[in-house]
């Protein structure tokens, strides 16, 4: 197979930690040994604040789907959302659908032309402690998507294109104890492609036997 890699972050402005490179590197030598082939080319993505304005309008508007008993209850980010899509009207919506479909083309199309696979860190970062996301958010109510970004960067470009992903935790970071995960992402259609793909990687990389550190 073509083996695409993909380590440093979609969106500017976010370090991805080494621990997390260093899970997708020792996957990438397991995949070598068992014959696949890295192919040294980049993954093609639009712009990032182009992908996420798209994006964004479009998430923000799913909760239109959701009845509430008592929206004063709900937590100050999802009414920043909830707002902002009440906001919106119906016109630009329908652009930001048509927009995000003309990007996920884009990107698919790319990833077919180059890879049978692409395999990328879970996130940007280590696991976080509890009590993370929601950090500022007294100050600023969206600080808890802006603080989301290094645990969805890799993974939201793929919620977007529809693409079969998998996240598996195939390293161990010495320095924390604690599970690290790498992601692999298939082309269209391909989720057979990725169960025996993490098939292989767990027989090479087993897992089942680690246990993060104790509290």
């Amino acid at each position: 197979m073509r083996i695409g890699v993909l380590t440093g972050s979609p969106l500017d402005g976010i370090t991805v930690d080494p621990a997390c490179v260093t899970a997708v590197e020792s996957t990438l030598r397991a995949l070598e040994s068992a014959g696949h082939h890295l192919v040294d080319a980049p993954l093609p993505l639009p712009a990032t604040e182009e992908l996420i304005s798209a994006f964004t309008t479009v998430w923000n508007a799913g909760g239109a789907a959701i009845e509430l008993a008592d929206p004063e209850r709900v937590e100050p980010h999802n009414r920043a959302l909830r707002a902002a899509a009440r906001s919106t009207d119906s016109w630009a919506y329908v652009e930001q659908v048509r927009r995000t479909q003309q990007l996920s083309r884009r990107i698919v199309e790319g990833f077919t032309a180059r890879f049978d696979l692409l395999v990328t860190p879970t996130m940007a970062c280590l696991p976080p402690l509890v009590g993370t996301l929601g950090a500022g958010a007294d100050e600023n109510p969206l600080a808890p998507l802006l603080n989301s970004y290094p645990m969805g960067v890799f993974t939201s470009v793929f919620n977007v294109t529809g693409q079969p992903a998998v996240s598996l935790p195939l390293h161990h970071d010495e320095a924390t104890g604690l599970p690290v995960g790498v992601q692999l992402v298939a082309a269209p259609w391909r989720e057979d492609l990725l169960l025996q793909v993490s098939r292989t990687l767990e027989l090479a990389l087993p897992w089942s036997g680690r246990r993060p550190p104790a509290c």
